[in-house]
């Protein structure tokens, strides 16, 4: 997960003059970023996820120079976020408050996103869309919907880990490891 964070200050200019010596990722790699960052902010429940989710969205489709670029994106975005999501609650969320300080101050919340799909970056570099899009069609806050989700995933978490606990307990014996066993003992 340091390792993501690492990641997100880098892409984000938080380390320019690194950026300029380090090697620019790829679209791919930028969209996977992106969704680990997206994936850490839902996770730990960021006042700002949805501004983020919403800017990440148009960074994919604006970025994409065709519709095949921008589906291998949305994969991407899609596979960093959930990895990142897991990640996080793997580790207890316990390192929550670190990645809300660094997820609220990126400098990607200075942009603005024009409704055209255009998206003027913190820095003043303008990124325009291969072809103009409705830009609040990307992203609908639905509270309600995070909610229900959020409700889904624990009810499911609930249910694996009672599978797991009320799992017949199989004793690992090979009819033959005795015999293979003493072939090593001294």
């Amino acid at each position: 997960m340091k390792k993501i964070l690492f990641y997100a200050v880098l892409f984000f200019g938080v380390a320019e003059s690194t950026l300029a010596a380090a090697k620019q990722p790829t679209y791919q790699e930028e969209m996977y970023i992106l969704g680990a960052i997206s994936g850490e902010g839902l996770a730990c429940k960021s006042q700002k996820y949805h501004k983020f989710e919403l800017l990440a969205r148009a960074l994919v489709v604006s970025k994409a120079a065709n519709i095949e670029m921008e589906n291998e994106g949305l994969y991407q975005f899609s596979e960093g976020k959930v990895n990142a999501f897991v990640a996080v609650e793997e580790k207890g969320f316990a390192d929550c408050a670190t990645i809300l300080e660094q997820f609220d101050n990126q400098k990607i919340f200075n942009s603005v996103l024009y409704s055209d799909g255009r998206i003027k970056m913190y820095d003043g570099k303008l990124i325009t869309p291969r072809k103009p899009y409705d830009a609040s069609k990307l992203y609908v806050k639905d509270r309600e919907a995070f909610i229900k989700m959020d409700a889904l995933y624990k009810k499911s978490l609930a249910k694996a880990q009672k599978n797991t606990q009320n799992a017949k307990k199989v004793p690992l014996k090979d009819a033959r490891y005795d015999a293979f066993a003493k072939q090593f003992s001294n």
